[in-house]
């Protein structure tokens, strides 16, 4: 009796373990928010659902051109931060799985299409940032105008993201061209050229490159800049009175998916309250109303900005930049 009785016990505890394990829920998923943002989604949605989210840092720009390589068969369950270009065109396209969430009520349609086919959990804006020490040394203040940063002082000491890698790039390459027109849009792109030391591989980059000194500007996503800031890098950072532009952080489920279930959850998790408070403890702006702590209580003025056109006009503005620019970036 007593062996059976143990015997017993011991399937019972092996049953329990396997329910757990088959209770236990994964997906797949491609992210393009900086490394140490992933991170902090990534536990959010385990802490509010339990999933867990297996993925690897890319940017924008290669999140995109891994998507439309692998299409229609995609190694993802889902995407879980891509710019405006990639979701608007994964809609177009059939790759993304409609879902209505009444977890995303009441939110505009700058965050949710209304078909459900994506999602924008935070948008975010560039700025430009300027090392305190290199330009007391230099005995430069911040530019006012975006127009300064073609001064010739400023040779060298420039660094931005390349728009061929980097979504945030892309976002500032369609803002400067709303901003001063087609024609004046890439005339200012080509002088600014002159003083970029270097185009880096993603949007955050310049943040930590000005943050220790090796450059005295950068134009940067926001993203990082209040945890730098806070971490005590010497940073001033600044909107030059034109303004910025600003894209989101898209989320959309991938054609294909057997965690559709799965899936569904997280796109919940991201409508709640509790993510934007989280996002916008950041510096992002989000879809519910939450205390930004980049930008206080007064956001930033943002440039009118077509981002359906800046969408299809992407692969056309990227051919432009290989015949104009550099195309190696760091």
């Amino acid at each position: 009796m007593k062996g059976k009785f143990i015997t017993g016990v011991v399937a019972a505890i092996f049953s329990v373990v396997l329910a757990g394990s088959a209770m236990a829920e994964d997906i797949n998923a491609y992210m393009g928010l900086s490394p140490e943002n992933n991170v902090k989604v990534v536990n959010f949605i385990k802490e509010k659902t339990g999933i867990t989210v297996k993925q690897n840092f890319q940017s924008f720009g290669e999140i995109e051109a891994k998507v439309k390589a692998e299409a229609p068969n995609f190694n993802a369950d889902m995407i879980l931060g891509c710019g405006s270009p990639l979701a608007f065109m994964a809609k177009k396209n059939g790759w993304s799985v409609p879902y209505v969430s009444d977890n995303w009520k009441g939110v505009t349609d700058v965050f949710m299409d209304p078909q459900g086919a994506w999602y924008n959990y935070a948008n975010f804006s560039f700025v430009l940032v300027g090392n305190k020490d290199r330009l007391a040394k230099a005995g430069y203040t911040m530019p006012k105008s975006w127009k300064d940063l073609l001064d010739p002082k400023w040779k060298g000491e420039i660094v931005m993201p390349s728009p061929l890698s980097s979504g945030t790039a892309n976002m500032m390459r369609y803002t400067f061209l709303a901003l001063y027109g087609d024609d004046g849009g890439w005339n200012y792109l080509a002088d600014l050229d002159k003083n970029i030391h270097h185009y880096t591989r993603s949007g955050n980059a310049p943040t930590d490159l000005v943050g220790r000194g090796e450059f005295i500007l950068g134009i940067t996503s926001d993203e990082n800049v209040k945890k730098r800031l806070d971490d005590g890098y010497p940073l001033f950072w600044t909107i030059p009175k034109e303004g910025t532009g600003y894209d989101g952080t898209y989320a959309l489920i991938l054609k294909g998916t057997k965690k559709l279930n799965t899936c569904r959850k997280v796109i919940n998790a991201l409508g709640t309250p509790e993510l934007s408070e989280l996002m916008a403890g950041i510096g992002y702006v989000t879809p519910r109303p939450a205390p930004n702590k980049l930008y206080g209580k007064t956001l930033p003025k943002f440039i009118k900005i077509d981002q359906g056109k800046a969408a299809e006009d992407r692969p056309k503005n990227n051919d432009i930049w290989k015949q104009k620019f550099r195309t190696e970036f760091k």
